[in-house]
């Protein structure tokens, strides 16, 4: 959910925010991790706060990048553990914590560049082993908070927002200096992503891109699980275009840190999936600097796509 900092929303909107987060504080979604993925939590210090922090992890593997994944303004990690099964589940060793504060956004952006330098320094995951390269995601406020650690952490090879909201234009303002493979997917515009103000993120990244938005989608579908609560307030989720978040998400991610041609190929083709809308890349090839060489991406449509360095659809 977006954050107070923004400005936009109404008081009776961000009353309802607090509300959700005092209810859902008492809760626990239920979500069970993927076979072959290993879930244990443990509490890490960042900011000088405990916090609860899970961890994913791909068995079997011996070396594995690192996703960090934070949640939106008053929820918790609960509310992304689909995206800590679903990630680990490809490969990358995923952390998913509670964000130490409620709404500071410049404490949280430290919390999770201290986390992702943690787990690099091989501190709090041995096994498997983490390769020292990682990538940032986060949804909702949690888009901005991780923008902002990936503006200054050069371990961060990636950024995807899953509907981020910017307060104000700190992350349009970061985003200027971002060079690094982003993806933005985005929900329609609403009261909770502050009229899709993710709009000005995506104007300032100036580096190789990958943006959308999900057709008729809610700011409640990024999240996996969320509640009937956040439903109420943000609209209705549906697993179809939740899915659809998760294909170009992974894709993106599996393409910069694995080179996998099958994925950067569900980049390229996007400009025919009924499901999006809004599409728009820059230098796509740059998420993968091998493609063009690697003779396992040699398919008719990867040969086409990097032939263009933009590609937009209504």
């Amino acid at each position: 959910m977006s954050g107070a900092g923004h400005g936009r929303l109404p008081l009776s909107a961000f009353l309802l925010m607090g509300l959700i987060a005092i209810l859902t504080s008492c809760r626990s979604p239920a979500w069970s991790a993927a076979e072959g993925v290993l879930k244990s939590e443990r509490k890490v210090k960042l900011t000088g706060k405990e916090v609860a922090v899970d961890f994913y992890l791909p068995a079997g593997l011996k070396k594995a990048p690192v996703v960090v994944v934070a949640h939106g303004f008053s929820r918790s990690r609960l509310n992304m553990a689909g995206w800590g099964s679903l990630l680990a589940s490809n490969g990358f060793i995923v952390a998913v914590p509670d964000l130490p504060a409620w709404a500071d956004h410049d404490r949280n952006s430290q919390a999770i560049r201290e986390l992702l330098d943690r787990i690099n320094s091989k501190t709090l995951i041995t096994e498997p082993e983490p390769s020292g390269a990682g990538a940032l995601m986060g949804f909702s406020m949690g888009g901005l908070c991780t923008l902002l650690a990936a503006s200054t952490n050069g371990q961060v090879r990636c950024w995807v927002g899953l509907d981020p909201v910017d307060a104000g234009h700190k992350g349009a303002e970061v985003a200027k200096g971002l060079h690094i493979p982003c993806a933005v997917l985005q929900a329609e515009p609403s009261r909770c992503n502050a009229n899709g103000n993710a709009k000005q993120i995506v104007a300032g990244l100036s580096g190789p891109l990958f943006t959308l938005r999900v057709r008729n989608a809610t700011h409640t579908d990024p999240e996996q699980p969320t509640d009937w609560l956040a439903e109420v307030l943000c609209g209705n989720a549906d697993p179809k275009r939740h899915a659809i978040f998760e294909r170009y998400a992974l894709a993106v991610l599996k393409t910069v840190f694995f080179g996998d041609a099958p994925s950067f190929a569900t980049l390229a083709a996007a400009t025919n999936d009924a499901g999006v809308k809004d599409l728009s890349t820059r230098t796509l090839r740059d998420f993968n600097r091998s493609a063009a060489s690697s003779p396992r991406r040699s398919s008719s449509a990867l040969t086409n796509h990097l032939r263009q360095s933009s590609v937009k659809k209504d």
